[in-house]
């Protein structure tokens, strides 16, 4: 019973020093961009584009995400009208190299679009978005 007892007390003691109250993660990852360079893009229905970005996070990613829709009023957007694309990655570490080679459909509606980098670390704090315009002529 004295060695049962000490063994509680040894685990019980292991816990209270892995529970410490470390400071939560709060800050956001960030989003840089890379390609295309400059907040701009002119591309033609049935070409191609190339999409980059460098996220980065004091702890560790969990996701990213790069969203293409016709641009709206204040709305932002406008369901069933014009191309739209979208793709969700699941990554971690520190550091991630975004890269996305997208065909523009030769039928895709020509006007104002735009490209959403998005990313979200494993705390759930979210990175402020990066909006590129494309216009497709």
């Amino acid at each position: 019973m004295k060695y049962f007892a000490m063994a509680l007390v040894a685990a019980s003691v292991s816990l209270v020093a892995c529970n410490k109250d470390e400071a939560p993660d709060t800050q956001r990852p960030v989003i840089t961009v890379t390609s295309p360079a400059s907040d701009h893009l002119d591309k033609e229905p049935g070409e191609a584009m190339s999409l980059a970005a460098l996220l980065t996070d004091n702890v560790d990613l969990l996701n990213a995400k790069i969203d293409i829709h016709k641009a709206g009023d204040h709305s932002h957007r406008i369901s069933g009208e014009g191309w739209e694309w979208a793709k969700v990655y699941t990554i971690s570490g520190k550091e991630f190299n975004l890269t996305e080679n997208i065909n523009i459909p030769a039928d895709a509606d020509t006007g104002k679009y735009h490209i959403t980098f998005e990313a979200t670390d494993r705390a759930g704090n979210t990175a402020t978005p990066v909006v590129i315009e494309l216009h497709i002529d």
